[in-house]
This record gives structure tokens, C-alpha cells and sequence, in this order.
């Protein structure tokens, strides 16, 4: 039996709350060092930033039209309910063990630290890359906003000063880092619905010269190659990269208020409310297109911001900067916050080199700034490397996020086989039966989308970038970290013959919580 499995039973009444919080997390053998202050709409702002809409489609827009033509529009609708099978299974299991580093401490505590630690590694890289590609994203798309002809550096300084700042407001603490990225999120929300209405209305009865109904039979890739399985399967890829992210509110379990409820509601209304939304603004933008695409979309202007500007107005236009800037930036701060709240989950458990000092939390702020400090390195890094091209980070985001749905979902299946998921709570998300059924559905789409992101010759880097990546983990693992995990000095507690986590247990103690379960 697992710690996960002697979770209490959440009381009720006055001490209900933070208390319960609190001690639900003792029982997986954790004192609480984080400020846990985050409300059920903050985790769904963070989930919805972390989703962001606008950062795929104004970064991505012209993608789908060069592969299948207009059609591409209608993928949306394969992919939305492909991924919530993803959801459901992330909100059957965060309800069950509501703590930070979500993915990796399931896999550990549902097979064993060992296979825990690649799920967690892969996480983790997922979610550096993530936020290099955010941070890419600003440089990529409000760079042109402010000279005329950006270079290359002048990319990358856009994208590592809006690093920076991020990085700043999360080691000032996540109170407001989350502040900031509530506001971000309802100015990303409340400004696309008014795009939607703005668009509608215009293609219904305002603009003149548009592709209307006809883009959504179009099957003429604007490259002029024919369409085959494979450009299909690229061109459902923006979708995708869209609508990842969703679990960074799992994540965060330990900073949130009653997180058993909390995450699983915000993934899904994440997820339903940016999948339908995502849907409909890059349809009515797909039916507002002039009748000749081809030149519209491959000039050097944002196509997205042009079409605004020509259909709407440049006033119109102004404020679609305003909107994406607020919505790709609180993506970038939430980014920053999951990938952060990793570092900091691997390290308390000795998995990492220096954890001593990664696990560090500060003791005004209570936020992890060592680990801030790092993740802000490694994509200031990350961006270097990769030119400020948003589209060679994106694809590596997109792999390496489907590894970690994958190996979930494979951690899901054998621990449901082996009768060892802990039992739901009441009111608590359960799939109950149906967990077999979508577990599968979950582990075919994750295929599917590994192949686009691997197979095609136009993905064959990014397959060795993340193979190298895999690599440095497993060379990790087979030198330093399997001893550790066999002799008991790392991993969560409970998951090793000894149950314990050398640094963890120290946290665990000089914060007075009651004795982790062994």
C-alpha cells in the first residue's frame, strides 16, 4: 500500500479548508513550506493562461492553411474530445493525490520511483521548453510591433526581458504572480469573446471579399503538394499545441485551496471553455480571409493582427496587441510557475542534482527562488539556442508533453490492473468504470500525436533533440539516481523499502506536521 492510499478523509466544517489541505498533504509525507492561497477561479485562470488561445493561433495561424488548405478548421473538432480524454484521467488522479509535481509523484507512488523519475524528468523538460516557447512567442510576434525589420537579437532580447520579468514576479511570491496572471486571463477572455462577436458579426453582414462558408471545403495546401495522411495529421497539430498545458493546476495542488476539487474542475473548464472558443475564433478568421489567401497569409505582417486591421479597423487591431500581449504573457508567468513548482517538487525528493539548494523556499515569499532562478536560465538558454524560432521550441514542447500524458496514462493502466489508485473521496472527480476505456483512448490519441511530432522528415530533429534529452536522463538515472532510490535516499515517501526522502523528511519535520505514512 502506497502513503497515497492513507489519505483522510476531508472533514467537514470548521475545519474544512487549508487545515485539511494541509494535512491531506501530510499523509503523502510533506509538511506545507508553499503559500497555499490559490482560489478554484485562480487555478482555472492559471490552467487557461497556461492553455492561451491566442499564443498558438496569432503565432500559428498560417500553419494548417499550408498543409491541408481551409479544411484544417474542422480538426478542432477531432482534437478537443481526444484530449479530454487526457483531462479526465489527470482529474481522476489529481483528486486523489493533490500535490505538486502532479505527474511524477503519481507515476512513483502508482508503479515506483524509478519509472516516477523519467515521468517527472520529461515533465520537467516539457515545461522548460514551454516556457522558452511562450517567452519566444512575445519576441516572435510583438517584435515587429516595435521596429520595423526586427534582427534576430532584437527577437531574443524582446523574449529574455519578458523572461526576466516573469521571473521577478514569481520570486516575489505566487500571491502575486497569480494576481497578475487572474488579470492577464480575464483580459485574454473577455477580449476574445468580444473578437468572436466582432467577427461574426462582420462575416454575417459587415465584411465584403471573404472566404466564407467555402474556406471550409478548401483542400488546397498552400504549398500546392497534395494532401496526405501525414500533412493532415501536421496541419491538426496547431489544435494540439494549443491545448496543452491545462494540468498545470494539478501542479500547483499545494498552493491551492481544497485542490482536490479545484484542479480537476479547472483542467476541464480549461480545456472546454479555450477548446470551443479556440474553435470558433479560428473559424470565423479562416471564413473572414480575403478570396486570395495565398498572398495574404505569406507576407511578413502578422496574418492574424493584418486581417484584424483590414476587416475591423487599426483601432481593432491596437487592441488585439493589447489582448495577446496580456494573454501570451500571463501564459509566460503561469509557464514559469509549473516548470518552477517541478524543479522544486524533484529536488525536495533528492532527485535532481544540487536538490539540496533547488528545494529551497523563501522564507517571506514562500516561493521556490532557486528553483525560479534555474527554470529562468535554462529558457533564456533555450531561446538562445533556438534563434527565437517559436516553432522548432513548439514542436519539442508538443512531444515531450504527449510522453508525459503517455507515460500517465501507462502508470494509470498498470496500477488500475494492480487494484492500487487510491479511492475517491466524496464529491471527488471518479471516472470509476469508465477508467479502462478512456486510459485507452487516451494512450491511442497520445500515439497519434507522438507519430506527427516524430515520424515526418520535418520532425525528424526534433525527435533526436528530445531522444538526447531522454539520454541525459536516463545517464542520470543509471549512475547516480538508482542508487539513491534503492538505498531509500530519494523519491517521495512511501515509495521505497526505506519510505523515505532524506530532504523531505527534515521539511517535513521542522514544520511540525504529523508523521508521514510508511
Amino acid at each position: 500500500m502506497t502513503a497515497a492510499e492513507d489519505l483522510p478523509e476531508r472533514t467537514t466544517g470548521a475545519d474544512t479548508g487549508v487545515d485539511s489541505d494541509s494535512a491531506d498533504l501530510a499523509a503523502l509525507g510533506y509538511g506545507q513550506q508553499l503559500n497555499r492561497s490559490m482560489s478554484s477561479f485562480t487555478a482555472f485562470a492559471l490552467a487557461f493562461s497556461m492553455v492561451s488561445i491566442n499564443t498558438g493561433i496569432v503565432t500559428l495561424f498560417t500553419d494548417p492553411f499550408s498543409r491541408v488548405g481551409g479544411a484544417a478548421v474542422l480538426l478542432w473538432l477531432l482534437v478537443l474530445p481526444m484530449v479530454l480524454t487526457l483531462v479526465a484521467v489527470y482529474a481522476h488522479l489529481s483528486g486523489r493525490m493533490p500535490i505538486t509535481g502532479y505527474a511524477y509523484q503519481w507515476a512513483s507512488r502508482l508503479v515506483g520511483p524509478h519509472f516516477g523519475w523519467f515521468t517527472g524528468w520529461i515533465a520537467l523538460v516539457s515545461f522548460l521548453a514551454g516556457t522558452a516557447g511562450t517567452a519566444a512567442a512575445v519576441g516572435t510576434v510583438f517584435a515587429p510591433e516595435i521596429w520595423e525589420n526586427p534582427t534576430t537579437r532584437q527577437i531574443q532580447a524582446l523574449s529574455i526581458g519578458c523572461t526576466l520579468v516573469a521571473a521577478v514576479l514569481n520570486i516575489i511570491g505566487v500571491k502575486l504572480a497569480t494576481r497578475i496572471n487572474n488579470i492577464g486571463a480575464s483580459i485574454e477572455l473577455i477580449g476574445t469573446i468580444v473578437l468572436v462577436l466582432a467577427l461574426a458579426a462582420g462575416v454575417l453582414v459587415f465584411f465584403k471579399d471573404t472566404q466564407g462558408l467555402s474556406i471550409l471545403t478548401d483542400t488546397k495546401p498552400l504549398t500546392g503538394e497534395p494532401v496526405t495522411l501525414t500533412s493532415v495529421a501536421l496541419a491538426g497539430l496547431l489544435p494540439v499545441y494549443v491545448l496543452l498545458g491545462w494540468e498545470g493546476a494539478a501542479d500547483l495542488a499545494e498552493e491551492t485551496v481544497d485542490p482536490r476539487k479545484a484542479a480537476p474542475r479547472a483542467m476541464f473548464r480549461s480545456v472546454v471553455v479555450s477548446g470551443i472558443i479556440g474553435f470558433v475564433v479560428f473559424a470565423l478568421l479562416a471564413l473572414a480571409m480575403p478570396s486570395s489567401p495565398a498572398t495574404f497569409l505569406t507576407g511578413s505582417e502578422n496574418p492574424v493582427l493584418k486581417l484584424i486591421s483590414e476587416q475591423i479597423g487599426p483601432f481593432a487591431r491596437a487592441l488585439m496587441i493589447v489582448v495577446a500581449f496580456a494573454s501570451i504573457f500571463a501564459c509566460l508567468i503561469a509557464n514559469m510557475a509549473v516548470a518552477t513548482r517541478m524543479v522544486f517538487a524533484l529536488s525536495r525528493d533528492n532527485m535532481l542534482p544540487a536538490s539540496k539548494g533547488l528545494q529551497r523556499v523563501g522564507r517571506r515569499s514562500k516561493a521556490p527562488v532557486p528553483a525560479i532562478v534555474a527554470v529562468t536560465v535554462v529558457a533564456v538558454a533555450l531561446n538562445l539556442l533556438n534563434s527565437g524560432l517559436v516553432g522548432k521550441i513548439y514542436a519539442m514542447v508538443g512531444l515531450t508533453y504527449y510522453l508525459t500524458y503517455a507515460l500517465t496514462m501507462i502508470a494509470t493502466a498498470v496500477a488500475e490492473r494492480r487494484g492500487t489508485i487510491p479511492a475517491a473521496t466524496e464529491g471527488v472527480f471518479d471516472l470509476g468504470r469508465r477508467l479502462n476505456p478512456v486510459v485507452g483512448f487516451a494512450l491511442l490519441w497520445c500515439g497519434v500525436v507522438i507519430a506527427a511530432l516524430t515520424f515526418p522528415a520535418e520532425n525528424n530533429q526534433n525527435a533526436v533533440t528530445v531522444s538526447v534529452v531522454l539520454a541525459i536522463g536516463f545517464l542520470w538515472w543509471a549512475f547516480v539516481l538508482r542508487r539513491r532510490l534503492n538505498t531509500g535516499t530519494a523519491g517521495p515517501p512511501g515509495t521505497s523499502l526505506t519510505s523515505q526522502s532524506g530532504e523531505a523528511r527534515e521539511n517535513a519535520e521542522e514544520s511540525s506536521t504529523p508523521p508521514q505514512a510508511h
